[in-house]
């Protein structure tokens, strides 16, 4: 049956997606109906069709930055790739919610609270959780992660400010705080925050690099680095009847065409990130489900602020004013992504700042901004791209064209992916297009990226103003004042233009139509594969 979802970018992110996904919404039926007599184990087979059977069978899927792995640890990778390839090995404390945007729940927590003066955290765990290899999973190993995220750096912004992490038994963990942490509870959701065994950790010399150390529904069978992963269901996990299929493939294909043509022939089942421009195509097909929802996930044009025409406040903003993002859109994402004008946080997001800075192209400001910085004749700049990235490969070559008429000469670069991250992460480079998941938080959104001492502020980017209000921010509970900080922290940025916003895109995945019970996210997760079955 052909089904095809349109997309809805009104309201974005504001609005609940319950619709992606109908398990969540059925949940509630057994606790409110605690005297019933039927067992808890009996709670999966409720939620059978009548006449299909849920279990069994392997899911095959596709992405193109399934190739960027290089680690499976999951308290030192970066890379989207890397992230889905280890999240359905891992449980963190918390997650988010399926079916939900902004929501977080519990996952290895059965319940949690928070104390009056919101510095304090105890969080009860599920009885009976045990490692993929037997190893009861207790208290001692959430305190052991968490002081190895924060010793590991990646993420250890999560904890700024962190005072202890007490264990009074197996089933308790009580975590303070010097301040509140506002977004506390949606860091402890990132898939990336993952409990981890410490015995398998040490067994392998401090390195998870290659090696499983998760209690999550599915664990590691192989992995032959840029050709296949395969995870296998664990058949001991702790949520009762989950996951219903005995095996997950997860298999990189670069080349977009061949990907189309993999799904459409079923050698793959999902492709998780679809190009716009192929959703008319595979929405048609008979068999395919094409799934979108609202993203997160927002593109730039980074500009390396260290030295040279580039480090000029004005330079940037001549760039930001040059680009026609609207072309570029309509062009490469054929006019399903929407236009940032401002900052990055998109419309209908609580923290979104309607600033409208940057709202057309504007040749003529942008020259006045090039000779008021000193750069009245233009200058020559080279700009990097994954070579693996058809869509930032297409933007830098529209870049080029866009800033010519300015005297802006860019000579685009297409770079092998470790190349490319090697130049990005140290600072060679002077411009480049990426993208970014902004995940639930504002905080989220612009800690890592754009604080001084950020783990991802590879643009060089550092404004004490704007630090001091993303560490008000941070400590700032109540929503109505955090959306004013974050809104000036918005309106500094934009006007520092460290980067040319471009768009945020919808997440727009494909499946064929015997794939049921995926949750396609805004955080681009496959954290649903636990309540995806296989119609037989």
């Amino acid at each position: 049956m052909k089904r095809y979802l349109s997309f809805l970018l009104i309201m974005l992110m504001a609005l609940s997606l319950a619709a992606c996904a109908s398990q969540p919404a059925e949940e509630p039926a057994p606790s409110e109906e605690p005297a019933a007599e039927e067992p808890a184990a009996e709670e999966p087979e409720a939620e059978e069709p009548a006449t299909d059977s849920k279990y069994g069978g392997e899911i095959v899927i596709t992405d193109f930055p399934f190739t960027d792995v290089k680690s499976l640890d999951p308290h030192v990778v970066g890379a989207a790739g890397e992230m889905r390839h280890i999240e359905n090995m891992y449980n963190g404390l918390l997650r988010y919610k399926e079916g939900t945007y902004g929501e977080v729940e519990g996952d290895l927590a059965k319940s949690y609270s928070v104390s009056d003066d919101n510095l304090t955290y105890t969080f009860e765990l599920h009885e009976g959780v045990t490692f993929h290899n037997g190893d009861p999973l207790t208290a001692a190993d959430v305190k052991y992660s968490i002081e190895r995220i924060i010793d590991q750096e990646v993420r250890a912004s999560f904890f700024t400010g962190l005072q202890s992490v007490e264990t009074p038994d197996d089933t308790t963990v009580v975590i303070t705080f010097e301040k509140p942490v506002a977004p506390f509870t949606t860091f402890l959701a990132n898939p990336m925050t993952a409990i981890v065994n410490k015995n398998v950790v040490e067994a392998n010399d401090g390195s998870l690099a290659t090696v499983d150390a998760g209690s999550g529904p599915f664990m590691l069978e192989s992995w032959q680095k840029d050709q296949q992963m395969t995870l296998v269901k664990y058949d001991d996990y702790f949520e009762e009847g989950l996951p219903y299929l005995d095996k997950v493939v997860l298999k990189p294909i670069p080349d977009e065409s061949a990907r189309n043509t993999a799904i459409r022939t079923g050698e793959v089942d999902m492709i998780l990130q679809v190009d716009a421009k192929d959703v008319m195509t595979l929405g048609s097909e008979s068999d395919i489900v094409v799934d979108s929802v609202p993203g997160s996930y927002w593109e730039y044009i980074g500009m390396n602020m260290r030295e040279g025409p580039l480090a000029v406040k004005e330079v940037r903003q001549a760039i930001a004013h040059g680009i026609d993002k609207e072309a570029m859109n309509q062009a490469i994402k054929f006019g399903e992504a929407t236009v940032l004008t401002g900052a990055m946080i998109p419309p209908g997001h609580w923290a979104y700042a309607d600033l409208d800075m940057y709202p057309a192209q504007n040749l003529q400001k942008a020259e006045e901004l090039l000779a008021a910085g000193g750069y009245p004749d233009g200058f020559d700049v080279e700009m990097i791209v994954l070579s693996n990235s058809d869509i930032a490969i297409a933007a830098a070559q529209m870049t080029k064209q866009q800033l010519a008429p300015l005297g802006i000469n860019v000579t685009v670069s297409a770079l092998e992916s470790g190349v490319y991250f090697e130049k990005l992460g140290s600072g060679d480079f002077e411009l480049t297009e990426i993208g970014w998941v902004g995940f639930i938080d504002p905080d989220e959104f612009l800690y890592n990226i754009f604080y001084t001492d950020g783990m991802w502020n590879q643009q060089g980017y550092s404004n004490p103003e704007f630090d001091a209000l993303l560490d008000q921010g941070r400590t700032t509970i109540d929503q109505d004042e955090r959306k004013a900080i974050y809104t000036e922290a918005q309106e500094i940025l934009a006007d520092d233009a460290p980067m040319a916003f471009l768009y945020v895109n919808n997440q727009i995945s494909a499946y064929r139509d015997h794939v049921k019970g995926f949750d396609v996210n805004a955080t681009v997760t496959l954290k649903s594969l636990k309540n995806t079955w296989i119609e037989k």
